[in-house]
C-alpha cells in the first residue's frame, strides 16, 4: 500500500521517493512524539517498547528497509553481548574495530554500486550507530573502573549498571533519531527516560520546564526555511557546475565566488534534517539543557547538532568545527581525542591528525573526505598559529578584545578557507576535487602552507620566564581555591534557604 502511495507521490512532486519516504520518517516524529511524551512517567519500561517499536514501524515501513533494520539489529546485539562477556580494555576496543569494521563494509558496497550515487540506504543510520555503540562500549567500560581514574565528563555518563537487552535496544533506536541523528550518551537518554532532572527529589512529583513546544517548533520551520532553500537555490547553485568548462571560463574572482556560495548552499540539506531531527527530540521531551544564565529561560538545545548561526559566522575553523554536526563531534572528542592520548600527557598534533582520519573513515571511502580532512587539519593547525602568534598583537589593553575589522577579517577568511576545502567533500573523487582546487590555482592550500612556514619565523612569541610561569601557575591555583570556596558557600546558603523555606511551609500547613 505504502509503495504505491510513495511512488505516486514521488512521480507527482518530482521528487526520489527514498528522500521522500525519509523526510516523511522524519515528519511523522511529531505527533509520534507528541505522544510519547504522554506515556505515563511512572512506566520507564513502556517508553522503551514504544521506542523501539515505533523505530522498527519507520525503518521498515515508511523507510522501506528491512534489510537496513537487520543490519542495525544484529549489529547492536552483537556489541551488547561483547561487552557483558568482555570487561577489561579490549572490550570497548573490539566493538569499536568491530562497528567500523562493519560500517566500512557498508561504506564499500554503496560505493561499488552506487558510486557517486545519493540514494538513502541503512549506512545513514549506520553511521549514527556507530557512534552510539563506541561511545556506550567506553561508558560501560569506564562504569568498571576506578572514578579516580575519570574525567569529570567520564564520571557523569560511566554506566555503572549493565543495561537490559530492551534499555540498551531503546537507547540504540530511539525513533527522532534513528535516521539522521544526533548522537547522545546512553546515561543522558536513561534520565530522560526517568524523568531525573525533571523530577522533585521530595515530593517525587514532575515539573517540566517551559518553553519545549515553542523549542521544537521552532527547529520544525527552520527545517521548513531549509527545505524550501534547497528546492529553490540548490538547483541553482549546482556544485557539479564547476567541473563545466563555462565555469572554468569565468574570471577567476567568479569563479571562486561560485565556489563560496555553492557550497553554502549545500549546507541546506544538513539544515534541513538535522534541524528537523532536533526539533523531534524536543517535543518527546528529550533535549533540556538547563536556564540560560542571561535571560533565565529554559534551554532546549541538548540535542542540537548544529549551531547555524555561530557556524555561517565563526572567524576560526575550531569554531567551525565546534558548531559543526556537534554530536559527532562529541563522539570524536570523548571517544576518539582524549581516548588515544597517552595517560599523564597533552594532546597534541598527532591526535588531531589521527582524529581527523577517523572522522574520514568514519564518512566513507571517497578520496574527496580524505583531501578535505587532511586539508582542514592544515587549517586548524595554521588557525592556531594565528591566534597564538598574529591575535596578541591587535588585543586591546583596555577591553582584552580585537577590533571589530580583525573579527571581520578573520569570519570572512574563515568561511572562504571552509567552502574552497569543502569542495573535494562535495565532490567525492580525487580527481574532480583536485581539478577545481588547480582552476583556484590551490590559493587556500598555498595560503595554509605559508602561515604554518612563516608565522612562526616572522612572528615569534616571547617564551615567559620559568618564575612568570610561576607565578601564573599559583594565580590559577589562587583563583581555582577562591571559586572552589565561593562555590561551598553559595551551596551552603542555597540549602539554608531551602531548610528555612521547608520548615516555613510545615508551620503553614500545621496552621
Amino acid at each position: 500500500m505504502l509503495d504505491s502511495f510513495f511512488g505516486s507521490l514521488s512521480e507527482a512532486v518530482s521528487f526520489p521517493e527514498d528522500q521522500l519516504r525519509c523526510l516523511s520518517a522524519l515528519l511523522l516524529g511529531y505527533p509520534l512524539a507528541f505522544a510519547f511524551r504522554l506515556l505515563p512517567a511512572n512506566n520507564p519500561n513502556l517508553k522503551h517498547i514504544a521506542s523501539v517499536m515505533t523505530s522498527f514501524f519507520l525503518i521498515v515501513v515508511v523507510v522501506n528497509d528491512l534489510v537496513g533494520l537487520m543490519h542495525l539489529l544484529g549489529s547492536s546485539i552483537a556489541v551488547w553481548r561483547i561487552m557483558g562477556a568482555v570487561e577489561g580494555k579490549w572490550g570497548p576496543r573490539l566493538v569499536f574495530i568491530g562497528v567500523m569494521l562493519h560500517m566500512s563494509v557498508s561504506h564499500l558496497y554503496r560505493q561499488f554500486n552506487d558510486y557517486r550515487g545519493y540514494k538513502l540506504d541503512h549506512t545513514g543510520p549506520q553511521m549514527i550507530l556507530t557512534m552510539k555503540l563506541t561511545s556506550w562500549a567506553f561508558n560501560v567500560y569506564d562504569g568498571r573502573r576506578n572514578p579516580k581514574e575519570l574525567s569529570r565528563y567520564q564520571q557523569e555518563h560511566a554506566i555503572t549498571t549493565f543495561p537490559s537487552l530492551l534499555h540498551y535496544l531503546s537507547y540504540v533506536f530511539f525513533f527522532p533519531a534513528v535516521l539522521v541523528g544526533p548522537s547522545f550518551e546512553y546515561m543522558d537518554y536513561i534520565r530522560f527516560i526517568e524523568l531525573s532532572q525533571f523530577r522533585d527529589p521530595k515530593t517525587g512529583k514532575i515539573h517540566w520546564p517551559a518553553g519545549r513546544v515553542m523549542a521544537s517548533m521552532k527547529s520544525f520551520f527552520f527545517s521548513l526555511i531549509a527545505l524550501a532553500s534547497l528546492a529553490t537555490i540548490g538547483p541553482k547553485l549546482d556544485v557539479l557546475w564547476t567541473l563545466d568548462p563555462a565555469w572554468k571560463a569565468l574570471p577567476w574572482v567568479l569563479r571562486f565566488g561560485y565556489v563560496q556560495l555553492a557550497a553554502f548552499a549545500a549546507r541546506f540539506k544538513y539544515y534541513a534534517v538535522w534541524k528537523m531531527a532536533e526539533g523531534a527530540c524536543v517535543m518527546a521531551g528529550f533535549g533540556y539543557n538547563g536556564q540560560d544564565p542571561k535571560t533565565g529561560e529554559s534551554r532546549w538545545d541538548a540535542t542540537s547538532n548544529i549551531n547555524v548561526w555561530a557556524y555561517e559566522t565563526g572567524e576560526s575553523i575550531k569554531t567551525l568545527a565546534d558548531n559543526w554536526n556537534m554530536g559527532t563531534n562529541k563522539w570524536l572528542k570523548h571517544s576518539v581525542y582524549f581516548r588515544v592520548v597517552s595517560p599523564g600527557s597533552k594532546p597534541g598534533p598527532l591526535e588531531t591528525f589521527a582524529t581527523f582520519g577517523v572522522s574520514a573513515f568514519w564518512h566513507g571511502f571517497y578520496p574527496g573526505y580524505y583531501l578535505m580532512f587532511a586539508s582542514s587539519a592544515a587549517a586548524l593547525t595554521a588557525g592556531k598559529l594565528l591566534r597564538s602568534h598574529l591575535r596578541p598583537k591587535f588585543v586591546s589593553a583596555a577591553s582584552g578584545k580585537t577590533p571589530l575589522w580583525y573579527n571581520m577579517l578573520g569570519m570572512l577568511l574563515t568561511q572562504s578557507t571552509i567552502n574552497y576545502l569543502s569542495m573535494s567533500f562535495l565532490l567525492l573523487t580525487f580527481s574532480d576535487s583536485i581539478e577545481v582546487w588547480k582552476n583556484l590555482y590551490f590559493v587556500v592550500h598555498v595560503g595554509i602552507v605559508a602561515i604554518i612556514v612563516l608565522v612562526p619565523v616572522l612572528l615569534p612569541v616571547k617564551r615567559k620566564s620559568k618564575k612568570q610561569q610561576q607565578e601564573t601557575e599559583k594565580v590559577k591555583e589562587l583563583a581555582h581555591d577562591v571559586v572552589e570556596e565561593v562555590a561551598a558557600v553559595a551551596v551552603g546558603a542555597a540549602k539554608e534557604v531551602l531548610e528555612t523555606s521547608s520548615a516555613a511551609n510545615g508551620k503553614v500547613k500545621t496552621l
